[in-house]
């Protein structure tokens, strides 16, 4: 572990609705750099408020994240009602996609969460796994830079970083990368520009668990291939981060704390651990363990720190419960879903 300081390229998540005594003091040891909320984690607003208020004031000060991008996608529907899918909103044009943005930001910036893992950046292909989904926006490079730049100017309305994912570009997968590693076809190479039309520096971008052999890697996938992300390094200047390293499309690359270890090592600048709650802390040893030992692993560790200062937690405004559910109905209504 990183005894001297913080871990800030660990993302991982908390188990329930509150934070006991123990998880408060594992926490405290483990100093992630990001904590990702999911459904699990939501009863009320209250509750939420409280929760999110508890994590941000951790030793480590992480930032606080989640998952909305709309339709299935929307870890907060106990509270904010149904939301139209990424797919429906750009179908409704650049208004539409920019409204849902902005119910999403407004949300988040409501409960003091600075960052959400939207929008998908992947181009929809009949033939594949996503497209099937309802969560890419467009079938086409330029509808989808159109839709995610709406949907993003809407979501940094608020003061939430979004994050680009799912890099290279999963549209041509015919797998769910939850179960199986995808192979992606040669429209990979022209699929990954929506990604570097869209980068800032206050973007980040989550790595995909694929193999992308057009790009020159026909054995590891994206997230733990150093030839990938640094085609990605030279020009994405915010946070690289890896998709959960829990997915089954990583069964074959090691345990858990050995993915992690090599996903930074590769690139990436934070390993996301979502559910496995009892790895965390061995995920932090391995990692550890890797930095001690090996110099390039230390010298990526102190890159990605400079790569992650700061990030996911600037100011956010205060946004009343209210104006959250007006423009949650405001996109329902311009998309007809149903609240």
């Amino acid at each position: 572990m990183n005894a001297g300081g913080d871990n800030r390229f660990l993302l991982c998540g908390v188990p329930g609705t509150a934070l006991d005594d123990d998880e408060r003091r594992l926490l405290a040891e483990l100093r992630p750099g990001g904590i990702i909320l999911f459904a699990r984690n939501v009863e009320s607003r209250a509750q939420l408020v409280e929760l999110v208020r508890d994590l941000r004031g951790l030793p480590s000060r992480p930032y606080v994240s989640v998952d909305m991008e709309g339709g299935r996608v929307n870890r907060l529907v106990r509270l904010l009602g149904p939301l139209p899918s990424a797919a429906a909103a750009a179908a409704a044009g650049t208004e539409a996609a920019d409204a849902l943005g902005q119910a999403i930001g407004a949300a988040c910036a409501h409960f003091g969460i600075g960052v959400d893992f939207a929008p998908v950046v992947d181009v929809g292909r009949a033939e594949g796994w996503l497209g099937g989904e309802s969560r890419c926006l467009a079938c086409d490079v330029a509808g989808v830079v159109a839709a995610a730049g709406a949907f993003l100017a809407g979501l940094e309305r608020y003061g939430v970083a979004g994050c680009l994912k799912h890099y290279p570009g999963l549209g041509s997968g015919t797998v769910d990368s939850h179960r199986d590693l995808p192979l992606l076809d040669d429209e990979v190479v022209a699929e990954e520009r929506a990604f570097a039309l869209l980068a800032r520096p206050h973007r980040a971008v989550m790595v995909a668990h694929a193999v992308a052999p057009r790009l020159g890697e026909c054995v590891l996938p994206a997230s733990l291939s150093a030839m990938v992300i640094g085609r990605l390094h030279g020009w994405a200047a915010g946070p690289v981060i890896s998709d959960d390293l829990e997915m089954g499309a990583l069964a074959a690359f090691g345990s858990l704390p050995e993915r992690a270890a090599a996903a930074l090592l590769a690139g990436c600048d934070q390993a996301t651990v979502s559910n496995t709650m009892a790895a965390r802390l061995a995920v932090v040893e391995e990692v550890a363990r890797w930095s001690a030992s090996d110099p390039s692993v230390a010298a990526r560790l102190r890159a990605s720190e400079r790569r992650c200062a700061g990030w996911g937690r600037g100011e956010l405004p205060d946004v009343a419960w209210p104006d959250v559910e007006r423009l949650a109905e405001r996109v329902r209504v311009m998309t007809g879903v149903q609240s």
